[in-house]
């Protein structure tokens, strides 16, 4: 308990406001907005705070870091004599508020990608690099979620700088990293009744949460390749590509260059490997013609593939694709018919 009053600090409510402008004097401060129905990620303005009352949002934080449509150069001249031009733009330092800890794990899941020993994406390095994190708990966590299945939790505050716990009267907030532990420093100390409140929630929070064993799921995919399931799981889908565009580990891309006239740019957009052109060769050739082939892909890239490549399945259990998928394909279910397969 000594350890942790050490690392915990309090704020009332009615001060985190003032919390709040303070951090933006260094920082632009990125958080959870109220847009209609939605709640989005973007720069809070002026005397605005974050929303942090919701369960999760629909649209992952990911596109903070690796955004939907990004451009990477810039080029004048016509097609047989392109210059290409740098783009040097700088990055501010940054606070992303309320994250949840699904999607910090998911950035951790998809940082193994775009920066490693072999590869370093500088666009998505960049960003990284000059972003701190102030994690949310889940205290009242969605019946879609599946955190605790892939390693995770509802206040699980690793990847953060500092993690932030809502207890009714006001927030703790607990350093990660040393940075971190200077954003707060100046906050007073919480008290060992606090701690106990928040070990409270934590622990019936992490109860509510349905639990699937993926644990022999990768070694039992290696099996199944030519498996008739994926006939039958792909059946009713749409292929509409929801379930990965609202992924926060899904990180496929496609690029292309928009020109006018003699000036032009090279920007990478999102993909999905549910769309049918995803893997269309310039030969016209179609090696996953077949929607059940690209379900297939989707799931032995996740719970297979990427495991095999990064040590990691490429799901952080916030369970977006369940609660959006228009024909309710749960891959939860999905998870279940594949262990039970024979």
């Amino acid at each position: 308990m000594k350890d942790s009053l050490k690392r915990m600090k309090q704020i009332k409510k009615s001060k985190l406001p003032e919390l709040i402008e303070q951090l933006k004097k260094d920082y632009d401060l990125i958080g959870p907005c109220k847009d209609g129905d939605l709640v989005l990620y973007r720069k809070l303005e002026k005397d605005e705070l974050p929303f942090l009352g919701f369960k999760n949002s629909i649209k992952s934080p990911k596109e903070l870091f690796f955004p939907q449509t990004e451009e990477i150069l810039r080029f004048r001249g016509f097609i047989d004599r392109r210059i290409p031009e740098a783009i040097e733009e700088k990055v501010k330092k940054r606070i992303v508020i309320g994250m949840r800890p699904c999607d910090i794990q998911s950035l951790l899941i998809i940082d193994k990608l775009f920066i490693n020993d072999d590869y370093v994406d500088s666009f998505y390095d960049k960003l990284r690099e000059n972003t701190l994190i102030i994690g949310f708990g889940c205290s009242n966590p969605a019946s879609s979620c599946f955190c605790t299945s892939l390693g995770g939790g509802p206040f699980i505050a690793k990847g953060s700088d500092v993690f932030m716990v809502d207890i009714g009267q006001g927030y703790l907030l607990e350093h990660v990293s040393e940075k971190g532990k200077k954003l707060i420093e100046q906050l007073p100390e919480a008290s060992e009744d606090m701690i106990a409140m928040k070990q409270d929630i934590e622990k019936k929070a992490s109860k509510s949460i349905s639990s699937i064993d993926v644990e022999a799921i990768p070694e039992k995919l290696k099996t199944l390749f030519e498996n008739p399931i994926w006939e039958e799981i792909s059946e009713r889908c749409l292929g509409c590509g929801v379930c990965t565009y609202l992924c926060p580990t899904c990180h496929c891309f496609d690029i292309q260059d928009e020109v006018v006239d003699n000036k032009g740019r090279r920007v990478r957009n999102w993909d999905s490997c549910m769309f049918p052109i995803f893997t269309l060769h310039g030969s016209g050739h179609q090696p996953r013609e077949f929607r059940y082939q690209r379900m297939r892909q989707r799931i032995m890239h996740k719970f297979n593939y990427y495991r095999k490549n990064f040590g990691v399945i490429a799901c952080s259990g916030c369970g977006r694709c369940v609660a959006q998928c228009p024909v309710n394909i749960d891959v939860r279910e999905v998870i279940g018919s594949i262990k039970n397969i024979k």
